[in-house]
């Protein structure tokens, strides 16, 4: 990405919206809808995956393996986790090659929606919106699934953030929680994850593991409900509002290499792998010629669709904060809007090559930080031009 520029107020900030805003809102709206149809509605309408409740009303997989259900000691609480990781298992004990490298490759991207949820939420500019209730979403989407609550999300989000005057103040995350993302994220959700797929777990421990993973990005949200009496109310000032970008600029990079990371590697083992079912077309993509025949398959289908619109609730948004940034600094790239937009594409798209969706959305996201600190300074320096 281009470096910042020095402020100047020779190209002054555009006034009005995002154009086509409300088209944007409606399509969150109906992935979240597809979403709903394929992780929820669907379902139910085919009793898929097959024999999946009756696994669990029996207790056992179809391998022979017990479901355990105890893990709290509170009843309808230990039935929701019983039921989660009953869906996990599959994946993450390797019964299912391609769904296990499936879950690895998600699970492992999610955490750059976790952090960046969080910088987000910890805004001046956010703190009175409804995308500062991260635990609430988090909550959400791990029970009705992210590919139903993350749009919702972005919807609010891009909907907030729609007038373009959203970016001229108000860009700073205060520095307790700026210091805070990045351990947070790594130490209650991406060490958890990890252990998911730890090769010397016993089926027992696993289950375990599963069950508390479901409580990690709510765990992720701990550390800042901590720091939140520290935080002052005052909107920062001079120096202090650009002393968080170090932080962010950590955060950024650091989720950058794990998702790419994690992108590599499940393409390494899919493509090597001697099982004539794997394949990344098998991995990444929903077969409705299999998802009815098996139990483990029914899983995966919805593991996949999961995925694929989280996913792009990471691809858009990036593209959006690219156009968002073009717009509001128009002398950031003097080209044609259609050129401009067909760069924005080709970014994301090589970022998710390179590193997957997660990396496509962090280092964009690390790039318009460095330009949203630009927009506020022009905002302040025309302000103080017009004399207010």
């Amino acid at each position: 990405m281009p470096p910042r520029k020095a402020p100047t107020v020779t190209a002054p900030l555009p006034t009005g919206s995002r154009p086509y805003n409300g088209l944007l809102l409606s399509i969150f709206l109906v992935l979240s809808l597809i979403g709903a149809w394929f992780m929820r509605i669907y379902v139910v309408i085919t009793d898929a995956p097959v024999g999946f409740n009756n696994a669990l009303a029996a207790g056992v997989h179809p391998n022979g393996v017990v479901i355990k259900r105890n893990y709290t000691g509170i009843g309808p609480l230990d039935e929701v986790l019983a039921m989660l990781t009953t869906a996990f298992l599959p994946g993450a004990a390797g019964w299912s090659e391609p769904a296990y490298w499936q879950q690895f490759h998600f699970l492992l991207q999610i955490a750059p929606f976790l952090a960046i949820l969080n910088i987000e939420a910890c805004r001046e500019r956010n703190k009175g919106s409804w995308i500062k209730y991260t635990a609430l979403f988090a909550f959400l989407y791990q029970n009705i699934g992210g590919a139903v609550v993350i749009p919702i999300w972005m919807l609010l989000f891009h909907r907030l953030s729609g007038q373009n005057t959203y970016f001229h103040t108000g860009r700073t995350v205060p520095l307790p929680y700026a210091r805070l993302i990045l351990p947070s994220t790594i130490l209650l959700y991406l060490l958890p994850s990890l252990a998911i797929f730890y090769p010397g777990n016993s089926i027992d421990t696993l289950q375990t593991i599963l069950a508390w993973w479901q409580v990690t990005p709510i765990f992720v949200n701990v550390p800042l409900w901590f720091a939140s009496p520290f935080i002052s109310s005052a909107p920062a000032t001079g120096k202090a509002k650009e002393a968080d970008t170090g932080y962010l600029k950590a955060i950024y990079y650091t989720i950058f290499l794990i998702s790419t990371a994690s992108h590599w590697v499940t393409i390494f083992f899919v493509t090597s792998s001697e099982n004539p079912d794997m394949s990344l077309l098998r991995v990444f993509v929903p077969s409705p010629a299999r998802w009815l025949i098996s139990y483990d398959n029914g899983l995966l289908w919805i593991f996949q669709w999961d995925w694929i619109i989280c996913a792009l609730m990471y691809l858009v948004p990036a593209f959006v904060a690219i156009c968002d940034l073009q717009r509001l600094l128009p002398d950031l790239d003097t080209d044609s809007l259609s050129d401009r937009m067909q760069m924005a594409v080709y970014i994301v798209l090589a970022l998710t090559v390179l590193g997957g969706p997660g990396a496509a959305i962090s280092g964009v996201w690390g790039w318009r930080e460095e330009q949203m600190v630009l927009v506020e300074e022009r905002a302040e320096a025309e302000a103080k031009k017009k004399g207010r």
